[in-house]
């Protein structure tokens, strides 16, 4: 037999926990209707669970936490449109555009200590909201780079100097230094990562580009179509 009274407070903590990670359009009871549901259909593994006296509660709360993820998670695709294996990229040549705007309206110093407020004139698509986020993005990365890819960065980017000059800075040939620029690009790519498009709901959190499994099926069959 199901002990309501005791799961009660688990259901409770382990939805709000849950739900405060996605929009808060979402409504808590339903979240909660879904883990009792759950519970139900798992009922062998629930009271086996409750039998065990020590850190029974805690585990609990940890499988209804993932039975509440799961819920939301497939909501959520749904109602913004995404599959659930989708994930958004930075490519590179996405990298390099927004490296090519954020130094062309804002010096570095500017740039780097308030990135939320820049560009700052009204009118140029570049500068609205849906591409802040990915500002904000390729600065954090950048400056992490080490010292030399984050030169090579600015020497490329804020200063527009030529892979020659960057290779005389460096002491380098015009090839080293293309490779210098190819690693501090690579690295930031990298510390990017790929990220699930959950995490990047609403307009991808305003993301300027989504390459997606959904996406390029799409455009696979368009393609054929056409």
């Amino acid at each position: 037999m199901i002990d309501y009274e005791r799961l009660t407070p688990a259901v409770d903590r382990a939805a709000r926990i849950v739900k405060s990670g996605f929009p808060a359009h979402y409504d808590l009871s339903d979240v909660k209707q879904e883990m009792w549901v759950w519970i139900l259909e798992n009922k062998n593994t629930v009271t086996r669970i409750l039998a065990d006296s020590e850190g029974a509660d805690t585990a609990l709360v940890e499988l209804l936490r993932k039975a509440a993820y799961e819920f939301l998670r497939r909501e959520d695709a749904a109602a913004y449109g995404y599959s659930e294996e989708d994930q958004f990229f930075y490519s590179v040549d996405l990298i390099k555009s927004i490296l090519e705007v954020i130094f062309k309206y804002e010096d570095w110093q500017s740039f780097a200590s308030h990135i939320t407020d820049m560009p700052k004139r009204k009118g140029d698509a570049s500068k609205t909201g849906n591409n802040l986020a990915s500002y904000a993005d390729v600065k954090s990365a950048v400056e992490g780079l080490p010292e030399d890819q984050y030169n090579v960065i600015v020497w490329r980017y804020k200063y527009r100097e030529t892979l020659d000059q960057i290779g005389q800075h460096l002491g380098i040939t015009k090839q080293g230094a293309a490779r210098r620029h190819d690693g501090a690009l690579s690295a930031i790519q990298k510390t990017l990562g790929k990220r699930d498009l959950g995490e990047l709901r609403q307009g991808y959190s305003g993301r300027t580009e989504a390459h997606t499994t959904a996406s390029a099926n799409a455009q696979t069959e368009r393609d054929y179509e056409g």
